[in-house]
């Protein structure tokens, strides 16, 4: 993968940095002092170079003038755009993702941690299909449901839904290297049906959702 990679369908698009430089490294690609006092409490190298790469990218994706902030939730937006964004990193990896509209996506590098945070996130239903595989593939039902989960928890912006096992439900589908899943979701008394989309790449799993069903599920990442 390139350094830096950018599918857009329409006014959306989904755009991932390979992180190879340092987070000095970084900061000079911004040519910019404005966010010193924001680093300087960051003190983890790998952290400090995921959030300049994420910076790195609006820069490239919108302009040097478009400024990452945050709702009281959480959810990040651009200042002075109408434009909304979701943001994921990884190892190794950073990403955003915009739309006209709210929008969810995130990335997740392939690994067998997600097997031992299963049960936190998996409901009994998704136990079962998960289940009847085993080794790799049963990994990977799990990680592609985690992101799914994460990236639903993004689109719907509210602190309530932060028990995935409870909130989150996704249905049975064949694994394959990117396809829709169909998620319901339980919101108080409320509930919604929402596809998330996947796809999966040699070193991550990347899921997005958009708010409205109407919208297209086939923009791939990359």
């Amino acid at each position: 993968m390139p350094k830096y990679a950018h599918h857009t369908q329409g006014s959306s698009g989904v755009a991932i940095w390979q992180i190879t430089e340092s987070a000095d490294e970084l900061y000079a690609l911004l040519a910019t002092d404005k966010y010193d006092n924001q680093l300087a409490e960051k003190h983890h190298e790998t952290r400090r170079a995921e959030w300049l790469a994420v910076r790195v990218l609006v820069k490239e994706l919108f302009g040097a003038e478009s400024e990452v902030a945050y709702h009281p939730t959480g959810r990040p937006f651009l200042k002075g755009s109408d434009m909304s964004i979701s943001i994921s990193h990884t190892k190794g990896f950073a990403a955003i993702a915009y739309h006209h509209g709210a929008i969810g996506m995130d990335i997740e590098y392939i690994s067998p941690r997600v097997e031992r945070i299963a049960d936190r996130f998996t409901s009994a239903e998704e136990a079962a299909y998960i289940d009847a595989h085993a080794g790799n593939e049963r990994q990977m039902f799990h990680l592609i449901n985690w992101s799914a989960k994460e990236t639903l928890y993004k689109l719907m912006g509210s602190s309530s839904m932060a028990d995935f096992k409870e909130v989150f439900h996704i249905s049975s589908y064949r694994l394959a290297e990117s396809g829709e899943l169909d998620a319901v979701i339980h919101a108080g008394t409320e509930v919604h049906r929402r596809g998330v989309g996947y796809r999966l790449f040699p070193e991550f799993v990347c899921t997005w959702a958009f708010e409205d069903l109407s919208d297209s599920l086939s923009m791939p990442c990359i």
